[in-house]
C-alpha cells in the first residue's frame, strides 16, 4: 500500500509529493493531461515560496529563471503617472525582499526536476475516476487515456487537482462563494509603450482595469483586463481572443500608447471567489486551487498553495511512521483554514478597490487616485502592510494548539524573550556562521524539526559544554528526526553542534538574554519556546512531538 496518493501535478501537488518523498514516505502523484501545460498562467513568486525553495536547494535555479520587478506604477487619464521604485524591504528579515516573477510553467519544470531527484515522476494522461476511504486507507479507481483502469490503495489522498478537484467532490466537501460579474481577458505578449521595463503596471479608468506584470524577455509583459461584461459583445465569453481584439481593448482602456504583438497565450476567462469549509474529510485532504480560488490581485493563489502542503507533508509523515498521533493532522485545517479565508478576503478587497462601485468611484479611480499614489505607497506604513500580506511573510499559527511556550526566570542583557518570535511565528533570516552555513535558514534546511538553544548573552565555558553534549545525545537519540544545535554568544568560530554568535545579534533579535530553547518545525515555524533549558522537560517536549527517543538507527531520509 502507498503511503499517499496525489491527484493533480501543478506547483501544490508537486511541491506536495516532493516533501513526502523527502519526508520517506512512498507515493504517487498523477495527473490527467497527458503532456505539462506550456502556459505560464500563475506569474508571482513570493518570497515565503522562495524561501520554501531554498529549504529544497532550487532558490537559485529560480531566480536564474525569472525577473525581479523595478518598480510600481500607477497610471490615470492623460497618462498621468505615479512610479514608485521597488526597493528591497530590508526589514522582513528574509533572503529575498522583493517581487518575483517566474511563468507558472517554468515553476512547474523546476519542481518536477526536483521531484525526480527523490525517484518519483509524474504519472500523466491518469485521471481518478472515484474513490472510496475506510479505516486504513483509501482506495481510488484510476482511468488512463486508453481506457485502461487501475486501482491503487493509499493511507492518505490529498487533493491538489485545482478549481474543479474530482477529490473534493468525491469528498462531498462543498465549494461556496461567488463568481464576479467582471469580464476580464488576459494576454502574455510583447508590449511597446512609453513606460519602463520590468515594471508593475496598474491603469484605472472609466472602461476598467488594465494591469501588466513583467516577464523575462525583452518587453515581456502578463496584461489583464477587467471591465464590466457589458463591455464586451454579446455572447463572446466562449470564444477565443484574438489578438487583434486585445489591440482593441487595450485602445479603448489603455491610459498610454500601446501595442501588443507576438502572443504566446491569450484568453478570456470568469473570476470566482470560493473555499471550502474544512480541508479534511478522513483520510482525504485538499490543497491549493482545490480548496480556495480568488481573484489574482496580489499574486497569492499558487504562493498559498505551495504553503498548504509544505504545511501538511511532515505532519503526514510524522503521523504515517508512527511518531505522532493522528491528531496532528487535525492542525492543517486548523491552521491553514484561516490562512484561506483571509486571502480570500484580502484578495477580495483588493479586487472592489480596483474594479468595483459606480461612476464616481470610477472617477476617483481614473482621476484621482494615480495623484494620491506616490503619497500612499511611498510611505513606509503602507508598504510594511503590503509587503507583509503579498510576501506572506507575515502568515502565523499564534492561535494552533501546535504553537506553545513556557517562560519563568529574569529576563537578562536588556532583552525580553517575548518579543523574540513568537510561538507559530515564522523564524527570520538573519546571519550565524556554523559549520558549513552563514545564515539560520540555511541550519534550518532539511525536513526535520530543528532544535535552537541559545546560550543567553553571557554564556559559562562550563555551561556551553554541557549544553554541547546535551544537543549530540539528543540528535543521537532521534537520528533524522532532529537537528540540534547550541548558539554560543560572543563567540566567532563554529564547531561541531554549534552556531557562533560573536555579536550577539541573533541572541537578541530572539530574546535570548538569558539561556533558553527554540523548537523550529519542519516548516520553518516556531514550535515551542521555553526558557530555563531544563533537559528532562525539554526531552519530554520533545516526546510529545517526535514520539519517544529511539536512538539513531532509523535511516536518515534525504536532506
Amino acid at each position: 500500500m502507498l503511503d499517499a496518493l496525489v491527484v493533480g501535478a501543478g506547483p501544490t501537488g508537486l511541491t506536495m509529493a516532493a516533501e513526502l518523498a523527502r519526508h520517506g514516505l512512498r507515493c504517487r502523484v498523477v495527473d490527467q493531461l497527458e503532456a505539462p501545460s506550456v502556459l505560464s498562467r500563475a506569474l508571482a513568486v513570493q518570497a515565503r515560496t522562495l524561501e520554501v525553495f531554498d529549504d529544497f536547494g532550487i532558490a537559485e535555479q529560480a531566480l536564474a529563471r525569472g525577473r525581479k520587478t523595478e518598480a510600481f506604477n500607477v497610471v490615470g487619464a492623460g497618462g498621468i503617472r505615479t512610479r514608485v521604485p521597488m526597493q528591497a524591504f530590508s526589514w522582513l528579515e528574509t533572503r529575498f525582499p522583493f517581487i518575483f516573477m517566474l511563468p507558472q510553467d517554468a515553476t512547474e519544470a523546476l519542481l518536477t526536476e526536483y521531484l525526480g531527484t527523490f525517484g518519483v515522476r509524474v504519472e500523466r494522461g491518469l485521471a481518478l475516476e472515484d474513490f472510496r476511504q475506510d479505516t486504513d486507507g483509501v482506495e481510488a479507481t484510476l482511468k488512463r487515456a486508453d481506457g485502461g483502469v487501475e486501482r491503487v490503495r493509499a493511507r492518505w489522498l490529498l487533493g491538489c487537482d485545482g478549481a474543479r478537484s474530482r477529490v473534493r467532490k468525491g469528498a462531498g466537501i462543498p465549494f461556496e462563494g461567488e463568481t464576479y460579474d467582471d469580464a476580464c481577458v488576459l494576454a502574455d505578449v510583447r508590449v511597446d509603450w512609453p513606460l519602463g521595463q520590468g515594471e508593475l503596471v496598474l491603469m484605472p479608468s472609466m472602461h476598467g482595469v488594465v494591469g501588466a506584470f513583467p516577464m523575462p524577455g525583452e518587453h515581456r509583459y502578463r496584461l489583464f483586463c477587467i471591465m464590466p461584461r457589458d463591455m464586451l459583445p454579446e455572447g463572446d465569453e466562449t470564444t477565443p481572443l484574438s489578438l487583434e481584439e486585445m489591440q482593441s481593448i487595450l485602445e479603448r482602456m489603455s491610459n498610454v500608447p500601446v501595442r501588443v504583438s507576438e502572443p504566446r497565450w491569450l484568453t478570456r476567462y470568469r473570476l470566482h471567489r470560493r473555499g471550502v469549509p474544512r480541508y479534511r474529510q478522513g483520510r482525504v485532504f485538499l490543497a491549493g486551487d482545490a480548496a480556495h480560488i480568488h481573484s489574482p490581485a496580489g499574486g497569492q493563489g499558487m504562493n498559498t498553495g505551495i504553503q498548504d502542503a509544505y504545511n501538511l507533508a511532515w505532519k503526514l509523515a510524522l503521523v504515517t511512521r508512527g511518531r505522532a498521533p493522528e491528531s496532528l493532522l487535525d492542525t492543517y485545517d486548523l491552521e491553514r483554514h484561516p490562512v484561506g479565508q483571509l486571502l480570500l478576503e484580502g484578495t477580495d478587497r483588493l479586487f472592489g478597490l480596483m474594479t468595483r462601485g459606480g461612476t464616481f468611484s470610477r472617477l476617483l479611480r481614473t482621476y484621482v487616485a494615480p495623484r494620491l499614489a506616490k503619497g500612499l505607497l511611498g510611505s513606509g506604513f503602507t508598504q510594511r502592510r503590503m509587503a507583509r500580506f503579498v510576501t506572506q511573510l507575515a502568515i502565523h499559527y499564534r492561535r494552533s494548539p501546535l504553537s506553545t511556550e513556557r517562560i519563568w526566570g529574569e529576563e537578562m542583557g536588556g532583552v525580553r524573550l517575548e518579543e523574540g518570535p513568537a510561538p507559530g511565528e515564522r523564524v527570520p533570516e538573519l546571519p550565524v556562521k556554523g559549520e558549513g552555513v552563514e545564515r539560520l535558514h540555511e541550519v534550518l534546511r532539511g525536513p526535520q524539526h530543528t532544535l535552537l538553544l541559545f546560550t543567553g548573552l553571557t554564556p559559562e565555558a562550563k555551561r556551553r559544554g554541557e549544553l554541547v553534549t546535551l544537543v549530540r545525545r539528543l540528535e543521537a537519540a532521534y537520528g533524522p528526526l532532529l537537528k540540534a544545535r547550541v548558539v554560543v554568544a560572543g563567540e566567532g568560530t563554529p564547531g561541531p553542534f554549534v552556531l557562533a554568535d560573536w555579536e550577539g545579534a541573533l541572541h537578541r533579535r530572539f530574546g535570548a538574554g538569558a539561556e533558553c530553547f527554540y523548537l523550529v518545525r519542519p516548516d520553518g515555524y516556531v514550535g515551542h519556546r521555553e526558557r530555563p533549558i531544563e533537559p528532562k522537560r525539554l526531552e519530554a517536549e520533545l516526546a510529545r512531538r517526535l514520539g519517544p527517543a529511539q536512538g539513531g538507527d532509523e535511516k536518515r531520509v534525504a536532506g
